[in-house]
C-alpha cells in the first residue's frame, strides 16, 4: 500500500489494472475492508472499474460471507447491491460475473435466487458456461433436489457441456451412501 501510495509522487497514475490488482490482494487477504476502500478511491481518482475489477470484489465479497449481508441488509457494497448495480455504472455483467454471483447465492443456500438469476442470464443473452451448470446442479444435489438437478443437467448437456470432476464426484460419494441411484450417473456420461 505504500509503494501504491508513493506512485503520484513519481508521476506514475494507477489505472484499471494496478487498481484491480490492489483490490484483489485485500480480498485475498480478507481485508475487504480495505478492498472496498481502494475501490471507493479508484472510482474518485476516475480509474474506471471494469468487468474483471468487478468479478474480483464480488468474488472476495462472496467468499469472505459478504453475501448473506447483501441479501438481508440493504448496504450499497455488499455483493447483491454491487451485482445489482454494475448496469448503472456502464458495466455489463458477463458470464464470469453472473457464475460468481450464483455460485455466492448457492454457498448460502438461496437456490430460487439462483435458478432466476440463472435465467436473468439468459434473459439478458449471456449464455451459461459449463462452471455456471456445475455449480448450480452440485448446489441442488446437496440441497435434494433431484428433479431440477436432472433438468439442469439435461440442460448442461444439450448445450454440449459436461460435468466437471466435482460434480462426477459428488454423485459418487452421493451414490455409494445411497442418497441417489444410479440413473443420475448415467445422465452424467
Amino acid at each position: 500500500m505504500r509503494l501504491f501510495r508513493k506512485m503520484p509522487l513519481r508521476g506514475v497514475v494507477a489505472n484499471t489494472v494496478t487498481y484491480s490488482t490492489l483490490i484483489q490482494g485485500f480480498c485475498q487477504l480478507g481485508k475487504l475492508d480495505v478492498a472496498k476502500e481502494v475501490f471507493q478511491d479508484m472510482v474518485s481518482q476516475g480509474a474506471n472499474p471494469d468487468t474483471v475489477t468487478y468479478k474480483i470484489l464480488l468474488d472476495g465479497l462472496c467468499d469472505n460471507g459478504e453475501l448473506e449481508e447483501a441479501l438481508e441488509a440493504s448496504k450499497v457494497d455488499d455483493a447483491w447491491d454491487l451485482f445489482c448495480s454494475l448496469p448503472l455504472k456502464g458495466v455489463k455483467p458477463n458470464v464470469k460475473t453472473f457464475t460468481v454471483m450464483i455460485s455466492g447465492l448457492c454457498k448460502k443456500g438461496s437456490l430460487p435466487e439462483a435458478n432466476m438469476l440463472l435465467r436473468k442470464m439468459e434473459e439478458d443473452g449471456i449464455a451459461p458456461n459449463d462452471c455456471t451448470y456445475n455449480t448450480i446442479i452440485r448446489a441442488h444435489l446437496l440441497g435434494g433436489d433431484l428433479a431440477t438437478s436432472a433438468k439442469l443437467i439435461e440442460e448442461m448437456k444439450s448445450c454440449g457441456f459436461s460435468s466437471d470432476a466435482s460434480t462426477v464426484e459428488m454423485v459418487m460419494d452421493m451414490l455409494s451412501d445411497g442418497r441417489l441411484d444410479k440413473s443420475f450417473l448415467d445422465m452424467l456420461s
